[in-house]
């Protein structure tokens, strides 16, 4: 994944079309173009079309077909429903963690989990740059105390950090007099993980964050 290509979009919840578009997109990514735009005709056909993640998607397969008029037109949809569903609300913390642990024997998961912090932001400025910064498919939510979490779904370790990177640059443009934010990251490890482990590393690797004053730990 481009971590430049990290896109303004509803704060997902992990829910059942969130997970079917997370699944093809893989398969765009394997190249079974077909096989992709078949499971697109049936995501319409069960939800309708006005949803910002299968817009995206519209738009990554028209890219993978080279047609860029096209892919263009399904951006531009999925900008404009994203940016109408930034007001939805968040996910709690709970409410993720039920969702990782539903989830965490699926084969092949490629996941990182952020969970950040930004003491002295202003109210509600946190929540409102990660809306901006969050892809279709990624999740926030509420984590403990002032802290947010942000799933990130096909991301390996490297590029979690590259995108962590992107957001204390963003951070820092949109809010420099409100001091750092910090972040503690983890990737999925694979068979033998769990949602509670992962959830445990990502806000253990914040806290030190926040202790040591660096901006990016990860565990």
């Amino acid at each position: 994944m481009n971590p430049d290509k990290v896109l303004r979009s509803s704060p997902g919840t992990l829910g059942d079309l969130e997970l079917e578009c997370a699944d093809t997109r893989r398969l765009i990514q394997d190249g079974q173009l077909d096989v992709a735009r078949h499971r697109l005709d049936a995501l319409q056909h069960a939800h309708g079309e006005a949803h910002a993640p299968l817009q995206e998607l519209l738009s990554v397969l028209a890219e993978a077909h080279d047609d860029w008029p096209t892919a263009l037109r399904h951006y531009k949809r999925f900008h404009a429903l994203a940016m109408q569903a930034g007001t939805s609300p968040l996910a709690s913390r709970d409410q993720l963690l039920a969702k990782l642990v539903e989830n965490q024997n699926t084969p092949d998961m490629a996941w990182c989990l952020v969970a950040l912090s930004a003491a002295k932001a202003p109210a509600g400025a946190l929540p409102q740059m990660l809306r901006q910064q969050c892809r279709a498919h990624d999740v926030l939510a509420l984590g403990k105390g002032e802290a947010m979490l942000m799933l990130l779904h096909d991301v390996d370790l490297p590029t979690g950090r590259k995108v962590c990177e992107r957001i204390r640059t963003v951070w820092f443009q949109q809010h420099l007099g409100a001091g750092p934010v910090s972040m503690g990251l983890t990737a999925w490890r694979g068979p033998g993980d769990t949602g509670s482990a992962f959830l445990n590393r990502a806000e253990g690797a914040l806290d030190r964050s926040q202790r040591e004053g660096g901006p990016l730990r990860t565990g």
